[in-house]
């Protein structure tokens, strides 16, 4: 099995230029992958996000979406996030400024200083969805994926995929281990979450794949935990992604072990084996379709990129 028309890769790009973007994309056309590839953009200019449409074979600019917020407002809450001294109160009056109107219009606008101050990372999977859900039929099998640091070196569905498929990280990386993913779940959950599966190995949320009905249960499951929360949530998403993971409300997935599936996640990696072809190996031996986090190591990046 391999890709179809039907088949989609989707991504998000915020604020980065285009050039941050073109591996990605060349490296997939590269592959021979016959899918569609969409990128939803947030914060361009029309000259950017003309260069990044030209790199997908659709695009869908959302900042339209998203009503105007307060100025000063934003500026404030931007200037305390990056303040040390005040910065620990960032994250509780963002939500008092974003509760501070009536409960009707309470949900747009923390949508709104959401995008504003932290971007699509938390919001794209209410894009995601809405696309995938309007293309019905059109679409069978889909890849949600981080787009700067994921470089493809086979058709990400050459391998047949059912249902929904999770990565894990390199074993070395557990959620208490590592200092972001235990603060997004203590942010979110607590410590008592934290304590709860701590030893478990990080699923990254930047790479996921499934046929289309898991997907779309998939990104309602994370608009629906994401929306409760409502604070300025950024990253934050990882933590909702393993909260819904390790709890068991992703039914029917498949957790795939990095080093033995389709993505391989390198950011963790202390090393790693290339070919006589000079492609990247898994743990077991096989091809993985797709390196996340391939950047980290600046030697191979570099050796890849002049490849294309």
């Amino acid at each position: 099995m391999t890709s179809t028309p039907s088949s989609l890769v989707l991504g998000c790009a915020t604020s980065l230029p285009s050039t941050y973007f073109e591996p990605f994309a060349r490296s997939l056309r590269a592959t021979g992958y016959e899918g569609r590839l969409c990128l939803v953009l947030g914060h361009y200019g029309d000259d950017e996000a003309r260069a990044l449409a030209d790199l997908a074979d659709f695009a869908v600019g959302v900042d339209a979406q998203y009503p105007p917020v307060n100025r000063l407002a934003v500026n404030a809450l931007r200037s305390m996030r990056e303040t040390r001294r005040v910065r620990r109160a960032y994250s509780r009056t963002f939500s008092l400024v974003a509760a501070a109107t009536s409960r009707r219009k309470r949900l747009a606008r923390w949508r709104a200083l959401e995008f504003q101050l932290e971007g699509l990372q938390a919001l794209r999977y209410g894009h995601y969805r809405e696309i995938v859900a309007s293309a019905g039929a059109d679409v069978d099998q889909v890849l949600l994926t981080d787009v700067r640091d994921v470089f493809f070196q086979r058709d990400p569905f050459e391998s047949p995929i059912a249902g929904l498929e999770v990565y894990l990280e390199d074993p070395s990386v557990t959620i208490a281990g590592e200092s972001r993913n235990s603060r997004w779940i203590r942010d979110l959950y607590g410590r008592g979450e934290l304590d709860a599966f701590g030893s478990q190995v990080v699923s990254c949320s930047g790479t996921v794949a499934g046929r289309r009905d898991a997907i779309l249960s998939y990104l309602g499951a994370m608009v629906e935990e994401i929306m409760r929360h409502r604070g300025p949530l950024g990253s934050h998403d990882q933590g909702v992604h393993n909260h819904l993971l390790r709890r068991g409300l992703l039914p029917s997935t498949r957790i795939v072990e990095n080093g033995h599936g389709r993505v391989l996640t390198m950011g963790g990696m202390a090393e790693f084996v290339r070919d006589a072809e000079g492609c990247v190996l898994n743990t077991d031996g096989t091809i993985p379709a797709v390196l996340h986090q391939y950047d980290r190591h600046s030697d191979l990046a570099t050796k890849l990129i002049a490849g294309l």
